[in-house]
C-alpha cells in the first residue's frame, strides 16, 4: 500500500471515529492529535474550561520555579547557619563551602531577588525568635549564636526586625 492509500484510509477512518480499531494507532500523528483532544469529544459541561486548564498548567510551572528556586535559597542558608557563630558568614566563605565563586553566588541570589545580606538578615531573623523563645538562652548567648560582634548591635538589628527589644519576647 502506498503512502497515499494509508493517508486516505486514515481519513476515512477519523471521519467515522475508527481510530481507536486502527493497525497503526500508535505511529499515527492522526491518533495522537485524537487523543489529545478527545477531552474535546465530551459534552461541554464535562469539559474541563480551557481558562481553568490554563490556571493549572500555570499554578504548575510556577510551583517548580518556586521549588527550584527554594533549594538554593535553602542550601545557601544551610552552610550559612553554623558558619554564623563562628563570625565567619561573609560571602566568600559561603561561596567557597558551596564550591562557587563569590560573583556566581551573588548572580544565582541576584536572579531569585535576593542579596547575600538580605539572605543573611532574614536568616537571622528567624533564628533570633527561634532561639529567644528558648527560655533557658540569654540575650547575650543568642547574639553570639548569630554572629553579631556585641549584644547592643544584636538588639538594634532585633528592634529593626521586631519593633521590640529582645527581652520583651520573653516577657
Amino acid at each position: 500500500m502506498g503512502i497515499k492509500e494509508m493517508i486516505a484510509r486514515c481519513i476515512e477512518r477519523m471521519r467515522q471515529k475508527e481510530c481507536a480499531r486502527c493497525d497503526n494507532r500508535a505511529v499515527c500523528p492522526a491518533g495522537r492529535w485524537q487523543s489529545m483532544f478527545a477531552e474535546y469529544e465530551k459534552p461541554r459541561d464535562q469539559r474541563p474550561s480551557p481558562f481553568m486548564t490554563f490556571l493549572g498548567e500555570l499554578a504548575g510551572a510556577i510551583e517548580r520555579g518556586s521549588a527550584r528556586k527554594a533549594s538554593f535559597r535553602h542550601e545557601v542558608e544551610r552552610v550559612v547557619e553554623p558558619l554564623l557563630a563562628e563570625g565567619e558568614a561573609g560571602i566568600d566563605r559561603v561561596a567557597r563551602e558551596l564550591g562557587l565563586s563569590r560573583q556566581t553566588l551573588y548572580r544565582r541570589l541576584k536572579a531569585e531577588g535576593l542579596t547575600f545580606e538580605q539572605l543573611l538578615d532574614e536568616l537571622r531573623h528567624r533564628l533570633a525568635l527561634k532561639l529567644l523563645r528558648d527560655q533557658h538562652l540569654p540575650v547575650k548567648q543568642a547574639a553570639w549564636r548569630l554572629g553579631f560582634s556585641d549584644p547592643a548591635a544584636f538588639s538594634r538589628a532585633f528592634k529593626r526586625w521586631t519593633g521590640s527589644a529582645p527581652s520583651l519576647l520573653r516577657t
